[in-house]
């Protein structure tokens, strides 16, 4: 997963997903994998070993935001099935209850005769069919929250992603399965990565188990369709809704030179195909990985500005890495999947941290960057971790565990309590690269991490990585042990040596204060003429003098508040200067008086040293991926 944060920042692919992965396109993996079963589901899942399951995804009304579901059930000879929706979507780390959103659903036998359907808790439903093996079952599912981590549609489009859509049978989970899309009227386009069902009609497609049909959306419409290919891979790029695009070949040129540079880390493709859903709205950004997809957001004028343009493509690299890391290389935590609850893993910072931390690489890599730009990149993802507040608190591991109360319910108070697993691990990310380059000589660097974990855990033990043996492939590619670095800097809060890793490599770091200028230490907002507080930070002139995020700022040195004049109290007013203020706080009103301190933030530079020895040289180029 990825989502736009301070700093320029989502699951892991299950053993038994993998199974159902193809031959790869330059290196071939066959797996199989044995899951473990209850002995009280155990029945069930024997009796539709010899069944089928069939999905129908209907929009006979999209307008109403309602996606039709039926399931047809055969080779299902015990007395009930308990039917199970997901609470979650793997790579987006909340519980969304998506269970929330089913409505009218309903049973009958092959006879048509109605069967009965007994709700078991929030996501369970029994469905009651004794001497009955065949049977069906339908369901409406609302759909009208636009993300890449939900469904939505709309008269325009629809976009359906599995686990909040289809539900399973809870004991055939890793039952085969078909889906047959109906397009609305009009619709003449399915774009999703499941493979099409063999000698079946257009837009039947097929899964080899529930968890391959959750991590694979489907985008129905009229969008339009792109086509490139990567190493004789085919990569097809599903654009809904209006855009720009100035330069067509560029624009896949770019495409593939991303894919290509996030192809040569690990140095192993696993694809046959490859789709990129893009969501071109307004709101823009945000993306999520799957097993042979990604869903992507961007704003109609991207293409256009050449900054947003190069965000762009850093996104594609973040999720399109995620091939890799997260659905193939992933902390044993995360898979096989649970979707009844959280799935808890200290290591996001890796997951996601460091895949932020590829993607950035990536992108210069590529030649989109020059080395001084991906310096600059890197120092203010730098200043926004230790500028917050929340990094001398919580550490990087429990930002990670915390993600399923935390990380995506943020507050008014979150910055000073919480730092990002995204930029911190990007930060730990950047450190442990030149910690490694620096070790070996310059003989290795962070890919060869990724390599190892890729063919031991992945190919060779067919299953994810605890916290420990993730340290143990660090030692093993950099010919050290890291244990002390891991405690202090993942486990603990203590400040990172950037400083010593960048002199590594001939690069210097430099700060000063971020404004010579006061600081409120608050945040101010101008809503429709109310001047709001939204942020006052941790240990500031505001938070020692008593001003509370919410507050409405009725006076300002004793006149009502303009923009300018909150500019200069925020921006242009120098250290000890006394700022008057009359605020209301719920229901009350309070004067106060705050002596503005010096501004703690700092601004940081990342720059070459004037004259590098020849080995810092040798080392830079290593670590740049030259």
């Amino acid at each position: 997963m990825f989502a736009f944060s301070s700093a320029f920042c989502r699951l892991a692919a299950v053993a038994g997903l993998l199974a159902a992965g193809p031959a790869a396109a330059q290196v071939k993996v066959k797996t199989k994998v044995k899951h473990s079963v209850s002995a009280a589901a155990a029945p069930a899942a024997a009796s539709a070993a010899g069944g089928s399951l069939r999905y129908t995804l209907a929009m006979p009304a999209p307008q109403t935001h309602y996606f039709e579901v039926r399931i047809d059930l055969q080779g299902f000879g015990q007395e009930y099935t308990d039917l199970k929706m997901p609470v979650w979507a793997p790579g987006s780390y909340l519980v969304r209850e998506f269970e929330r959103h089913v409505e009218r659903l309903k049973a009958q036998a092959a006879g048509g005769q109605a069967l009965r359907v007994e709700k078991l808790d929030k996501n369970t439903w029994r469905v009651h069919h004794p001497g009955q093996a065949t049977f069906r079952v339908d369901y409406g599912v609302y759909a009208y929250e636009i993300s890449v981590r939900t469904s939505y549609i709309d008269a325009d489009h629809g976009f359906a992603l599995g686990s909040s859509i289809f539900m399973y049978p809870a004991a055939a989970k890793n039952m085969a399965s078909q889906v047959t899309v109906q397009p609305a009227a009009g619709w003449a386009t399915v774009s999703t990565a499941l493979r099409p069902a063999s000698g079946m009609q257009k837009f039947v497609y097929q899964s080899a188990n529930y968890d391959e049909l959750a991590d694979s959306p489907i985008e129905i419409g009229n969008q339009r369709v792109l086509n490139f290919t990567t190493n004789n891979t085919p990569h097809q790029m599903a654009m809904y809704g209006p855009f720009t695009l100035p330069d067509e070949p560029r624009f896949l040129a770019d495409m593939k030179k991303i894919t290509e540079e996030a192809q040569r880390v690990v140095g192993q493709n696993p694809l046959d195909h490859y789709l990129f859903i893009v969501h071109h709205l307004e709101a823009g950004g945000g993306g999520l990985e799957h097993l042979y997809s990604t869903t992507l957001g961007a704003r109609p004028g991207t293409y256009s500005n050449e900054t947003a343009y190069k965000n762009f493509l850093r996104l594609v690299a973040h999720e399109y890495f995620h091939l890799w890391n997260v659905k193939r290389i992933r902390p044993i935590a995360l898979g096989p999947f649970d979707y009844d609850k959280e799935n808890y893993t200290h290591m996001l910072w890796v997951s996601e941290g460091q895949t932020e931390y590829m993607a950035n690489q990536i992108a210069q890599r590529a030649g989109f960057y020059t080395a001084q730009q991906y310096f600059d990149q890197l120092a203010a993802v730098l200043g926004g971790v230790e500028n917050q507040p929340g990094n001398k608190l919580q550490p990087a591991a429990m930002s990670s565990f915390d993600a399923w109360i935390r990380g995506y319910r943020p507050d008014e108070n979150s910055k000073n309590s919480e730092i990002s697993y995204y930029d911190k691990g990007e930060m730990i990310g950047m450190v442990l690269d030149l910690m490694i380059v620096q070790a070996t000589n310059g003989q290795k660097h962070i890919d060869d991490v990724f390599r190892l974990l890729y063919d031991k855990y992945y190919k060779g033990l067919k299953r994810g990585f605890t916290d420990q043996e993730y340290q143990d492939a660090v030692a093993e590619v950099a010919g050290r042990r890291f244990d002390d670095f891991f405690q202090n800097y993942v486990y603990d809060t203590r400040t990172l040596d950037y400083a010593t890793a960048l002199g590594y490599v001939g690069l210097t770091l430099n700060s000063a204060p971020a404004s010579p200028n006061g600081s409120l230490g608050a945040t101010l907002t101008n809503r429709n003429g109310h001047y709001l507080v939204t942020y006052v930070k941790r240990d500031g002139t505001a938070w020692n003098g008593g001003l509370n995020a919410n507050d409405e700022i009725m006076q300002l040195n004793g006149g009502a508040p303009t923009d300018e004049s909150v500019k200069q109290a925020l921006f242009a007013t120098a250290p000890g200067t006394v700022v008057k203020m009359q605020v209301k706080h719920n229901a009350y009103t309070h004067d106060l008086s705050l002596t503005l301190q010096p501004d703690p933030d700092r601004s940081y530079q990342i720059q070459p040293v004037a004259s590098p020895t020849p080995d810092q040289q040798r080392l830079l180029a290593k670590w740049l991926g030259k």
